[in-house]
């Protein structure tokens, strides 16, 4: 099974990655580690994006000659790839471009990560009246964003029924694939000299329990860090050890870092707290192995599926995460880690808050911090859970334990490699005997907000060019025609004319038959695409070359 990934290489290599970078550099990275190809297709929008594409073969040990770039408009090469991969869930113009040269020609597979901006929400309700296909599908990497999509989809589903009066249902495919860490890396990063030599670099005695949160420090667009600081604090009173919050991360601005620190001050008397900028070239695989616990309570919808849950796992950490989005999905409450409970307000309840998204009165920022604003983590539960892990190293040797074996038995590249695999090849089979939807019948235009310009503005002029009409000609004088066309101003687009080389046989075919109809002149010259050759009329009128007689009864 062979693939192509639409790949442009954007924000992949920044000091400050986002997880939807992350995740689609390490599945490229994971992709040539275990794809079973032999050729490695991409669509790249230019050379600089396909550089780096094979750069990240090279580095997993792919020769970068195995690494081929295919042009987005070129249907048989995507043919071939049999299937093309966008790491967004943004297929829907790729729908619609297919649908031009054949819907059967290869599949469409798109991955749906943070789905709370205004941008994806719009392209996901976008699906119903694209021509989207049952060989197509959209990756999830959570159940609680297959649900979030679903959503937007059936009331999609449910404005067309009201307004149209029967059914419609998006044909999609959405299964759940999660994301993938690389477990060996993590591993040996994790080891018993690398938790010394990062506890001295810290300055944090090994009788410290560390609590390690690991990701962007925003408050606004990713996580609180009260609930934590609040418990941590509670739960040092009673503490036989001293407890140790080592945020391990990055500011987006002064904003977010003045009120961490404000948090800090107001809250944490007994609990001393560190901050590693991420990318510190003192730590240039993280902080992993100085941690005892790893805490991530997130409390956002711009949250998908949390890679930073099964790193830790596969470091050989116990985690304390909050019972949210894709994080229930990973860590099992009691066998790797421990759940927090979460609470949100009822349906219904915050019409206000996506009406000003959508209005313009909010900004994405604005609609993710109303919205996170009343979602809570239960602290009573985070301070018992922060209390049992850190009193007993037993539990956190068990949890951890077991919480490396999950992340290397489900969530290593290697196997979320294999279940992409398996997709695409379902969906290969599933393209060669499904109904097709919205097939496109001869004479059909591919969209209908795409039609052609001589369509939509055909009221424009004052007549039309039809094939049964005639030519003669204005000018005898070759010499004179060759100026007219050798003018800069003249050929804009000689792709849409047919080749210039047949011009003067053209001319020819005119002198000769002058009352010949278009259509028997394309016939006479062996013109088989009457599209060029009637837009090849039309610019040669332009010229003032030809004059154009209609057809009788053309008004």
């Amino acid at each position: 099974m062979t693939i192509a990934i639409s790949f442009d290489g954007n924000q992949l290599e920044t000091e400050r990655p986002i997880g939807i970078d992350v995740a689609t550099r390490d599945f490229i990275r994971g992709h040539f580690r275990f794809g079973h190809q032999e050729k490695f297709y991409c669509v790249c929008p230019n050379i600089d994006a396909f550089e780096l594409y094979k750069k990240y073969a090279q580095d997993e040990g792919i020769e970068r000659e195995r690494c081929l770039s295919i042009n987005q408009n070129d249907p048989e090469g995507l043919e071939k790839a049999q299937c093309l991969l966008r790491y967004d869930p943004g297929i829907v113009r790729n729908a619609w471009a297919r649908r031009h040269h054949g819907q059967r020609l290869y599949s469409l597979c798109g991955v749906a990560h943070s789905i709370a901006s205004a941008e994806v929400m719009e392209v996901v309700g976008s699906y119903l009246s694209s021509p989207l296909q049952s060989w197509d599908a959209l990756i999830c990497p959570s159940k609680a964003i297959r649900s979030a999509i679903q959503s937007i989809i059936t009331a999609w589903e449910g404005n067309f029924k009201e307004r149209f009066g029967h059914e419609f249902n998006c044909p999609l495919e959405l299964p759940i694939i999660p994301l993938g860490v690389d477990t060996a890396r993590l591993k040996n990063t994790a080891s018993p000299y690398n938790r010394t030599q990062q506890r001295n670099l810290l300055g944090i005695p090994d009788d410290e329990i560390i609590l390690l949160y690991v990701g962007r420090l925003n408050y606004i667009a990713k996580a609180n860090p009260l609930p934590l600081l609040i418990a941590a604090e509670e739960a040092a009173k009673n503490s036989a050890n001293p407890l140790h919050i080592v945020f391990n991360g990055y500011f987006n601005d002064p904003v977010n870092e003045n009120a961490f620190n404000q948090a800090i001050s107001n809250f944490c008397q007994n609990v001393n707290v560190t901050f590693v900028k991420h990318g510190d070239p003192k730590f240039p695989n993280g902080v992993w192995a100085a941690g005892d616990i790893f805490c991530s309570l997130s409390d956002n919808i711009q949250e998908s599926f949390g890679l930073t849950p099964i790193e830790a796992m596969a470091s050989g950490l116990p985690t304390i995460v909050s019972d949210w989005d894709g994080y229930r999905d990973t860590v099992r409450n009691g066998i790797d880690g421990i759940t927090i409970p979460t609470y949100m307000p009822s349906a219904g309840t915050g019409r206000e808050i996506a009406y000003r998204y959508f209005s313009g009165q909010y900004s994405y920022g604005d609609y993710l911090g109303a919205t996170s604003q009343s979602i809570s983590v239960d602290i009573p539960s985070l301070v018992t859970a922060i209390s049992l892990l850190s009193k007993d190293s037993e539990k956190r040797r068990t949890m951890g334990n077991a919480g490396k074996r999950r992340a290397s038995e489900y969530f290593d590249w290697s196997h979320i490699i294999a279940a992409y695999e398996e997709l695409w090849n379902e969906l290969t089979v599933r393209r060669k005997h499904a109904n097709e939807e919205m097939p496109l019948l001869k004479g059909d235009n591919f969209h209908p907000s795409r039609q052609d310009p001589f369509i939509i503005f055909r009221e424009f002029s004052t007549k039309t060019i039809f094939i049964n009409g005639r030519v003669s000609l204005l000018t005898e004088n070759w010499q004179e025609t060759l100026k007219r066309i050798s003018l800069k101003m003249s050929l804009i687009l000689p792709n849409n004319l047919m080749e210039l080389e047949k011009i003067p046989a053209l001319i020819a075919q005119i002198e000769a038959q002058p009352d010949s109809t278009l259509e028997q002149i394309a016939s006479a010259l062996e013109e088989n695409n009457q599209a060029r050759f009637v837009m090849t009329i039309g610019w040669l009128l332009k010229l003032g070359i030809f004059q154009y007689h209609a057809p009788e009864g053309d008004p």
